[in-house]
């Protein structure tokens, strides 16, 4: 049975029996910094294993330079071993605020990263998708595979990952293979704007080694608007990003697939938000899946007439429609909310544009708490039934990744 007890200090979001409770402490826990110090190190990203322990992944930058880092924590927050470098070759990675590193968990307990790369040619630049394996908890990685098929240098990016029980993988991202002349990167409205993207999917069924050929899922993408992927315990994957709309309306749009990701259904709006706005929120939705099928979307949304928030909506059908947005916080949200899920019951986490992280649960009225001041892109995982929650701290021109257990 679910239940929920609130008290001066503590806000209790239960799981139900096979879960235990998830405890949010309304009093700032203390955080520690697992970054290296003197480093300066960004893009957080986290995933939670089925042993209860967790991960976290984030980007190490020096100059024009960048790996992606790893490590893995014990179900009560401490680090096992030290971080591991996920590139091979040190130094080839890329990334930036609106697109940190994608990181999933198999059921066997493989560990999968997703990360992106410069490449140029004579004339152009962009980027290429890698994935790395890891099968022994992060510890080493094996050779990185290119997800991407084209051949011409362009930009791969948004990037999202998931993995099925099966062990299927499933790599989403943000493509201008066909995008004729892109537009250069100006700002309009305080945005970026850029050439609108597709939409792209490919798989792997044998743990990384090879992928499908890349399809297209959805043209005239947001750009700069990280994407989301989930998949149900029955198979069925699920797809989210910003779809620019005629009038510059910016809406989320999700798909769904019940093969595998051979086909997929017509993109369907989640919430028609009428906001309008000439430029790139460099914001996408979050994704998660309950234990009964159930998806839920998390996403932030101005709009005409009404104030910005973060808003949530629910589908039972696969996508094909969803319940009437509710709203989780009226307020400016900075960068994709992220959602941390167990079987039954979701967490937002969040960065306010002052710079705080706060958490709530989706539907939980009154449960929104605040765990951190000058915390920056925040990304959550749930061990055992406590929440974790990676982010970036600046200090000067240096920016370093804390975690801190939020219950």
């Amino acid at each position: 049975m679910l239940q929920k007890v609130l008290c001066s200090f503590l806000c209790f979001l239960c799981l139900g029996a096979l879960t235990g409770c998830i405890v949010l402490t309304e009093s700032v826990p203390r955080a520690m910094q697992i970054s290296a110090p003197g480093v300066d190190a960004a893009e957080p990203a986290t995933a939670s294993a089925a042993d209860g322990t967790f991960y976290v992944a984030w980007v190490n930058h020096d100059a024009k330079q960048a790996d992606v880092m790893i490590a893995r924590f014990a179900g009560e927050g401490q680090m096992q071993g030290s971080p591991v470098r996920v590139n091979r070759e040190a130094g080839v990675a890329t990334a930036w605020r609106g697109d940190q590193p994608s990181v999933a968990v198999a059921a066997d307990g493989a560990v999968y990263v997703v990360w992106t790369a410069r490449v140029d040619s004579a004339d152009k630049h962009g980027t290429d998708l890698y994935l790395s394996v890891s099968n022994d908890r992060a510890q080493t990685f094996s050779s990185e595979v290119k997800i991407n098929d084209d051949k011409v240098p362009g930009a791969h990016g948004m990037h999202s990952l998931a993995v099925a029980k099966d062990g299927r993988i499933f790599v989403g991202w943000l493509d201008e293979r066909n995008v004729h002349a892109p537009q250069p990167s100006t700002k309009g409205e305080g945005h970026h704007m850029e050439s609108n993207r597709e939409l792209f999917l490919a798989y792997s069924t044998d743990g990384g080694h090879t992928f499908s050929r890349n399809q297209k899922v959805a043209a005239e993408a947001c750009p700069c608007c990280k994407t989301a992927l989930a998949v149900s315990p029955d198979g069925t994957l699920y797809a989210g990003w910003r779809q620019v709309l005629p009038g510059s309306f910016r809406h989320i749009a999700v798909v769904s697939s019940t093969d595998g990701g051979a086909t997929f259904s017509a993109p369907r709006i989640v919430s028609d938000d009428h906001w309008i706005l000439q430029g790139c929120p460099v914001s996408g939705p979050s994704l998660s899946v309950d234990s009964g099928g159930k998806l839920r979307v998390l996403w932030f949304a101005g709009g005409e007439g009404n104030a910005p928030g973060l808003y949530f909506a629910e589908s039972s059908d696969r996508a094909h429609s969803f319940s009437p947005r509710q709203l989780l916080s009226q307020e400016t949200v900075r960068g994709t909310p992220a959602l941390s899920s167990t079987q039954d019951e979701s967490i937002g986490v969040w960065q306010t544009m002052e710079g705080e992280t706060k958490i709530s649960g989706l539907g939980k009225a009154g449960s929104t708490i605040s765990i951190a001041a000058n915390a920056e892109l925040p990304a959550g995982a749930v061990s055992n039934g406590k929440v974790f929650v990676a982010y970036i701290a600046k200090e000067k021109e240096k920016r370093s990744i804390w975690l801190v257990k939020a219950g």
